[in-house]
């Protein structure tokens, strides 16, 4: 049975670890104590909790409302771990007159902090990620009994909905079960514990009819107004939703204990990757990284730490001897740039000849880094009535904690590295659709992992970007919401980030002055922060403001970016015919633009030379001598051949006068044909086409940039 595996991994004391990710803690003696209220608490779960510590107990109203509120625990003996924890359990008994069904889980330790062993009521305590070396017994028939598998837990104050993160195959968008996703609005509350059918890792994006993952363990409703009925339950619920929200059955049941455990650590882990990592490498060019495990053994019976790392199902293993003299072990791991996977695990050994895991961390890789930031159509969510992304997803592609920045709370509560999905925006691995394929594309063609984190905030100013300068770090901005969360996931170090993504501007309703102002102040904080070579690619916005082709003074400030801000490249969006005024469709839209951001990413970042891939972009305006009602405007790469397809010239502006046709002409340019002679002082004029409509495109498809610029 798994109880008598775990129970072959522990100290009689009862001392364990701090596992890999978690907070550094200092050491205690665990000494004997006096007799506590702990001591008399029995559950059904005491066989498979050998070697923990309960620290609080609940017994469990029918209904409660402890939002920002300490539960009325029976016990409260967190202090008691408060040297550190490696693990925690939890055992959910339910009783009526036939009996008590009961589930024990545990898992690796979600925060150093003791008192977040409990139910999340503050949204400083949500947690939304996978859990590792999870464990699993119940005497409920179908709940599956699990021995070092995988799960995914639900735990926050807060309300949620159905559509969920894409982490667990099958998981239902209108159903509530084991993916939903939290919302900003606190008062409702979800305490669950989901396990992965097969028992096994969670590795990456798999087909729909993959082993998915179902409850086992769910409290619900313990933070809402009135207060509610809560839910309760043991497995999946097989009548309305899986993980019994809205369930109200808590009333069925004569007695509901919950009981909260620690295992005390046998060791403090100082450094070392945690699960699904993506650890930069230090330079484009660097095939390999090296990553230092490090810590301290904290009980004086470990004798040694062995560091056992697994690669293509081949194990190796190091030793480093200890002693009470001589705590501290140390290792360096080489990761390579690879699409290649790592595990790794630390183990202690005992006096007594004992040998007991005290940190894992699955699936690490070594890669590069992308950040996006921007409003919606940096978001890139799926639109209505629009194809998903989902095909287009990858295992080596991977983003850090939730795109869920309005609450500032959550968005530093939520960590944890995932597989990074593009439809659903808000959300724990969200980065938008055009960047799961950019990042798809890219990956493929280095054979190397991508990071993507997405900062991105729907109908913002650029003034909500902006830094406090006094606090780069303030969490209740935009900018110090991402700086902490690219900070957590170790993605801020020298050259940790390789590029800069931003997609902004239609809420700033064509200020060009004020946009500029802003960014260019905006780039100057990033490198600041992030360094000083750091790349940065600005998407020329569609429209300013969305649904109005007209103006264009913002969009032509943003073509000429490049010539006030070095390393700087501008982006196209012209070409997208996916557009319905202000977003796009995923086919010919986000999927599209994905192909030309990667191209030019590729291009410009992993290819030596002068850069070869761009939008078509504008140089100088000129009339023609002989052709007093023609002008050529000459375009910067003039080897770029353009497509100008039927009925382009109604995109093309020149004042006071009709363009009648514009024409692509080899060695010269763009040729407008007016309805009369260009007048003195002309400027001219395109402005794309407002949703789908005909282009001017380059062979690649990406669209002549939107400009302003005088007729000389």
């Amino acid at each position: 049975m798994p109880r008598r595996r775990l129970d072959s991994r522990l100290l009689a004391s009862g001392c364990a670890a701090l596992a890999f990710g978690t907070a550094t803690v200092s050491a205690i003696s665990v000494a004997a104590a006096e007799p506590t209220a702990s001591d008399a608490w029995s559950t059904s779960c005491d066989a498979e909790a050998a070697g923990y510590r309960p620290v609080r107990g609940l017994d469990l109203p029918t209904a409660a409302n402890w939002r920002d509120t300490t539960p009325p625990y029976t016990f409260d003996e967190t202090a008691t771990v408060a040297g550190g924890f490696d693990r925690v359990g939890y055992c959910l008994e339910l009783t009526t007159e036939v009996g008590t069904t009961w589930v024990w889980t545990s898992m690796e330790a979600l925060s150093g902090n003791p008192d977040d062993v409990g139910l999340p009521i503050r949204m400083e305590q949500s947690r939304h990620q996978f859990v590792d070396d999870l464990t699993v017994a119940s005497n409920v028939p179908g709940v599956p009994e699990v021995d070092g598998g995988s799960g995914w837990v639900e735990m926050w104050p807060n309300q949620y909905d159905a559509t969920g993160s894409r982490q667990v195959p099958g998981a239902s968008e209108t159903v509530h079960d084991a993916d939903d996703a939290v919302l900003w609005a606190n008062g409702y509350g979800s305490f669950q514990v989901h396990v992965f059918a097969d028992a096994g890792d969670a590795r990456g994006p798999r087909p729909a009819d993959a082993a998915t993952a179902t409850p086992v363990l769910a409290v619900n409703a313990f933070t809402t107004a009135g207060p509610q009925t809560m839910d309760v339950g043991i497995g999946a619920n097989t009548v309305g939703n899986p993980d019994w929200t809205f369930a109200r059955n808590a009333g069925d049941y004569t007695a509901r204990r919950l009981t909260f455990y620690a295992r005390p650590s046998l060791a403090r882990v100082d450094a070392a990757p945690i699960s699904r990592q993506v650890v930069p490498r230090p330079g484009r060019s660097a095939t390999e990284v090296s990553v230092p495990v490090s810590g301290v053994a904290l009980d004086p019976h470990v004798t040694a730490v062995e560091l056992r790392t697994t690669r293509h199902g081949q194990q190796t293993t190091r030793r480093a001897t200890v002693s009470p003299a001589a705590p501290r072990f140390s290792f360096t791991v080489s990761l390579p740039v690879a699409r290649t996977s790592t595990d790794l695990e630390l183990v202690a050994r005992t006096s007594d000849g004992g040998s007991h895991r005290i940190a894992r961390a699955v699936d690490v890789v070594a890669g590069d880094v992308i950040v996006v930031q921007g409003q919606s159509n940096a978001q890139a969510g799926q639109q209505p009535n629009s194809t998903s992304s989902e095909a287009d997803r990858s295992r080596w592609v991977r983003t850090f904690g939730t795109s869920n920045n309005n609450n500032s709370r959550l968005a530093a509560a939520i960590g944890g590295w995932t597989y990074a999905m593009g439809d659903n925006i808000q959300r724990v691995a969200a980065i938008g659709q055009w960047a799961v394929r950019m990042g798809q594309l890219m990956s493929a063609e280095l054979g190397v992992p991508i990071a993507i984190v997405n900062g991105a905030r729907g109908g913002q100013p650029i003034g909500y970007f902006a830094r406090n300068d006094s606090a780069p770090t303030d969490g209740t901005t935009s900018y110090g919401i991402l700086l902490q969360r690219l900070t957590r996931a170790g993605l801020t170090g020298p050259g940790a980030i390789d590029v800069m993504l931003w997609y902004q501007g239609e809420a700033d309703r064509d200020n060009a002055e004020v946009h500029v102002a802003g960014f260019t102040e905006l780039v100057a904080d990033w490198r600041q922060d992030y360094g000083a070579e750091l790349p940065v690619y600005v998407h020329q916005v569609r429209n300013s403001p969305c649904d109005q082709a007209i103006p264009v003074a913002l969009r032509d400030a943003q073509r000429r970016l490049p010539d006030t801000v070095d390393n700087l490249r501008v982006l196209s969006t012209t070409g997208l015919n996916g557009h319905d005024g202000c977003h796009f469709d995923y086919l010919d839209g986000y999927r599209t633009l994905g192909n030309h951001n990667a191209a030019m990413l590729l291009d410009d970042l992993y290819r030596p030379g002068a850069p070869k891939v761009a939008p078509p972009n504008p140089r100088a305006a000129h009339r023609i001598d002989d052709r007093p009602n023609q002008l050529v405007v000459n375009l910067r790469s003039p080897a770029v051949r353009l497509t100008v397809e039927d009925g382009a010239a109604a995109d093309f502006q020149v004042p006071g006068t009709v363009v009648e046709s514009v024409r692509w002409q080899r060695g010269r340019g763009l040729v407008l044909t007016l309805d009369r002679p260009v007048p003195a002082d002309a400027t001219v004029a395109y402005l794309a086409h407002r949703r789908a409509g005909p282009r001017v495109v380059d062979a690649r498809g990406m669209g002549l940039l939107a400009f302003r610029i005088p007729v000389e």
